[in-house]
C-alpha cells in the first residue's frame, strides 16, 4: 500500500511472512517490513537496487532518504527496495529488557542474558543466513530477477553472504566499509583504529595552518590516553579513563566531520580543558556497550566472521590506544556469548567468498573499522572486483564526493571494467576545527 517514509519519501510498503524456523515445516512464522521506493521513470530497468542495512540491528527502510541521496541517478530508472532484517524495528523486533544498575560482572552479565534469550522466539534463527535466506524470498515473489545489492558496515557482510547464498539473484554489488569474511574485524579493532588515527593526525600536521596551531598534533591524542591510563578524570558528571576516551576518538574518526574535532579536542584536554572530550565521551557511543537487541549477540557470537577471541585481541592490540577499550569489550562479548544459544554455522562462512559477479569495494582511507588490509587481495576469490579508497574518508565513503557517481556508473555498466574513480583522490575533507 502507499505510505511515506521518514524524510517525505513516498513508497509502497507492506509485511511479508515468513518462516521463523524453514526448517520445521509447521512452525512460528515472523512478519517482515519492506519498503518499496518505485523508480522516478516507473521503472524501465528490471534490476532493482536493494539495500542491505548495517549495525547489525538498523533499520534499512529508515535509510531510504540516504540512499535516494546517494544513487539518484539510479532511482530514476530502478526501484529501490528496502527490507528490514528479522529481528530489527517492525520485522518482529527482539529485546532484551533494560539491564540492571548492578550488571558489574561477567556472572551478572551470564545471568542477564541468559534470562533474555529465554523469550517466545527462537534467537538461534536470527543469524545472517536465515535473513538473508528471507531476502531472496522478499525479492522472488515482488518479481524481480536479479538485482544490485548495496551494503555498509555488517550490511556489506550480510552482502557477501547473500553472494554466496543466492548468486543467481545477483547482478552487481557494491560493498562500503567492508571486511572480508575470513578476517577477524573485532580482534583487529585496536591495531586498525590506532593505524587510522595516525593518518588523520598526520594529515593535520602536514598543513601548516594547523600545524602551527597545533605543534604536537601528531602526539597529543596519544598523550591524552596515557595520562588517563594514569590517572581518569571526572568532568561534569562524566568519568573519562582511558577507555572511554579510546572509544570516543575511535567513534569520531569513523567520519570525516568526527575527526576534524579531534586535534582540538585532544589538544584542549592536553591543556586540562576536559569538557570537550567529555562531550564527545557522551555523545559518542562505545562500540560494545551492551546492546539490548537479540539479533546482535545472536550474530556475533555465532557468526564466524565476529570472532573475537580476548587474548588475539590482546596481542594484535598492543601499543595501540584502544588496548584497554579492546580488552574490556572482548571480556563483555565473551561473557555475553557464553549464554548467547549457538548454532551451526556453513562451512563457507569461514572463507572468503568465490564470485565471478562484479564487486565494487569502497574503502575510506582513514576506516578505523574497516580498512583496505581488510579487503586486502581480494581479486583472488571475486576476479571482477575493484577496490577504490578515498583517501580521507572514514567508515562508510559512498557518499563522498565524486563516489555517488563511481557507484553509479558501476552498477549502470554492470561491469568495473574501465571504471574512471581516480576522481575519488580529490575529495576534500572538512577542516581541522580551530579555536
Amino acid at each position: 500500500m502507499p505510505c511515506t517514509l521518514a524524510g517525505g519519501v513516498a513508497a509502497r510498503c507492506g509485511t511479508f511472512t515468513v518462516p521463523e524456523n524453514r526448517a520445521l515445516a509447521n512452525g512460528r512464522t515472523i512478519s517482515l517490513r519492506l519498503a518499496v521506493v518505485a523508480a522516478r521513470d516507473g521503472g524501465t530497468k528490471p534490476d532493482p537496487l536493494v539495500h542491505i542495512t548495517g549495525g547489525p540491528g538498523g533499520s534499512a527502510v529508515a535509510d531510504a532518504v540516504r540512499m535516494l541521496s546517494v544513487f539518484s541517478e539510479l532511482h530514476e530508472s530502478r526501484d529501490i527496495v528496502l527490507v528490514d532484517q528479522r529481528g530489527t524495528d517492525a520485522s518482529n523486533r527482539l529485546e532484551c529488557p533494560p539491564p540492571p544498575e548492578s550488571l558489574r560482572n561477567a556472572a551478572a552479565v551470564q545471568a542477564y542474558v541468559r534470562a533474555c534469550m529465554t523469550i517466545d522466539a527462537d534467537p538461534r534463527q536470527y543469524t545472517t543466513v536465515p535473513a538473508m535466506d528471507d531476502l531472496a524470498e522478499v525479492l522472488g515473489t515482488l518479481g524481480y530477477g536479479q538485482v544490485n545489492l548495496y551494503g555498509a558496515s555488517y550490511g556489506a557482510t550480510a552482502g557477501q553472504y547473500f553472494l554466496a547464498q543466492h548468486p543467481e539473484l545477483v547482478r552487481t554489488v557494491v560493498l562500503d566499509g567492508a571486511t572480508l569474511l575470513d578476517v577477524p574485524i573485532f580482534e583487529l579493532w585496536g591495531r586498525n583504529a590506532h593505524r587510522a588515527l595516525r593518518r588523520i593526525l598526520e594529515r593535520c600536521a602536514d598543513s601548516r595552518r594547523y600545524a602551527t596551531r597545533y605543534p604536537r598534533v601528531r602526539r597529543e591524542a596519544f598523550e591524552v590516553i596515557t595520562a588517563l591510563r594514569r590517572k581518569p578524570v571526572r568532568v561534569q558528571g562524566t568519568l573519562i579513563d582511558a577507555a572511554t576516551a579510546g572509544r570516543a576518538m575511535q567513534s569520531l574518526s569513523r567520519s570525516p566531520a568526527g575527526a576534524a574535532q579531534i586535534p582540538w579536542i585532544a589538544h584542549r584536554a592536553r591543556v586540562r580543558d576536559w569538557a570537550p572530550l567529555a562531550r564527545a565521551v557522551r555523545r559518542e557511543t562505545g562500540t560494545f556497550t551492551l546492546t539490548r537487541q537479540v539479533m546482535f549477540w545472536s550474530i556475533v557470537c555465532n557468526e564466524p566472521w565476529a570472532r573475537w577471541n580476548p587474548k588475539r585481541t590482546a596481542a594484535a592490540s598492543r601499543g595501540s590506544y584502544l588496548v584497554k577499550a579492546t580488552a574490556i569489550d572482548a571480556r563483555l562479548f565473551s561473557s555475553v556469548c557464553s549464554a548467547v544459544p549457538r548454532v551451526a554455522q556453513p562451512a563457507w562462512s569461514t572463507r572468503r567468498v568465490r564470485s565471478d559477479k562484479s564487486v565494487l569495494f569502497v574503502v575510506g582511507g582513514t576506516d578505523p573499522q574497516d580498512p583496505v588490509s581488510n579487503v586486502a587481495r581480494a581479486t583472488r576469490e571475486l576476479p571482477n572486483s575493484r577496490t577504490v579508497v578515498v583517501p580521507a574518508g572514514g567508515h562508510g565513503s559512498v557518499q563522498l564526493g565524486c563516489m555517488p557517481r563511481v557507484a553509479q556508473g558501476f552498477v549502470e555498466n554492470g561491469t568495473a571494467a574501465g571504471l574512471d574513480a581516480r576522481c575519488a583522490f580529490r575529495y576534500v575533507p572538512p577542516p581541522f576545527v580551530l579555536r
